[in-house]
């Protein structure tokens, strides 16, 4: 067998860069505390960590998701506990009229009440970033939900004269791979909230009128309303409740998918320290070695 002379420092650049290489590795891993810096470091634990990575992307979109339905939800509640509030004033109103009541007293209420009209119909039209709160699926359209017609009587836009909106029929926003909710307020309440207006409207026109029973009587029919709309209360009570417990559950996938990644990910700093050390001592020697050898002829061999 016939040995170059070429041989020997081939071998020697040869392995001096495989070790230069595992060196570059190891500080590259103890500088960026990433143990894989490309797909061929551990090809199975990179296909890992790019499917945790997406599914981390997914419950951020998720979790942002329910905020913004967590704030619909609370804006739309403060917007039905208001009009509670105004329902609940207009039946106290009404409750004090009797037969005995001047026309003066009738007036000041019929005044108070037209001002709770006002407001009543100013917050069934709140908006939140552009959306009307109280509109289903016509939220963004730029109409408010709520108007008075030429006769003086609210009305719920989004309904046309043939036809109404479905009862469920509003925005929904996904929470989670196959769940979906809605923090807004169904049709179904809103024309609840439009049928307490009328009745608002009414017991104000009522009392211009100075008719007692006509009083009495919407009275009633206010306290059946209030009902309602505590219903309508409760039911967005029920929504938050259920975008809390997601957002909880998605802030305990998202640790866990951190965990999941960083045990494929993350370098273990001990072990590549040893890596480090144990290349540049390999390294030295090499050079070393290969100076002392380089120094040596053939002719050091035959004396």
């Amino acid at each position: 067998m016939r040995v170059t002379f070429n041989t020997f420092p081939d071998t020697l650049l040869g392995r001096l860069q495989s070790l230069g290489g595992e060196q570059n590795k190891a500080l590259t891993q103890l500088s960026t505390g990433q143990r894989i810096a490309a797909p061929s470091d551990d090809a199975p634990a990179m296909q890992r960590i790019l499917n945790l990575r997406v599914e981390k992307k997914q419950n951020q979109q998720y979790y942002r998701n329910a905020t913004d339905g967590m704030e619909v939800s609370k804006v739309t509640f403060a917007s039905l506990e208001q009009i509670k509030d105004l329902l609940v004033r207009a039946s106290e109103l009404a409750a004090n009229v009797s037969g005995a009541s001047s026309g003066q007293e009738f007036t000041a209420k019929a005044t108070e009440i037209d001002q709770l009209v006002k407001q009543g119909l100013n917050v069934a039209n709140t908006k939140l970033r552009n959306n009307y709160l109280l509109a289903g699926n016509a939220a963004g359209t730029g109409v408010d939900p709520f108007a008075l017609d030429a006769s003086g009587k609210a009305i719920y836009t989004p309904d046309t004269p043939t036809a109404q909106t479905d009862a469920t029929d509003t925005p929904e926003m996904h929470i989670g791979e196959d769940t979906t909710i809605s923090a807004y307020a169904v049709p179904t309440e809103n024309r609840q909230v439009r049928d307490l207006l009328n009745n608002m409207i009414a017991l104000r026109d009522a009392m211009n009128s100075k008719d007692s029973a006509s009083v009495i009587a919407l009275r009633d029919d206010l306290a059946a309303q209030e009902d309602l709309i505590l219903s309508s209360l409760s039911r967005a009570g029920t929504t938050q409740y259920r975008l809390e417990t997601a957002m909880k559950d998605l802030e305990v996938r998202y640790e866990g998918t951190e965990k999941l990644i960083s045990t494929d990910a993350d370098v273990d700093f001990a072990e590549a320290t040893v890596r480090l050390n144990r290349a540049q001592m390999a390294y030295q020697a090499a050079i070393q070695s290969g100076a002392m050898i380089q120094n040596n002829s053939l002719l050091d061999y035959l004396r």
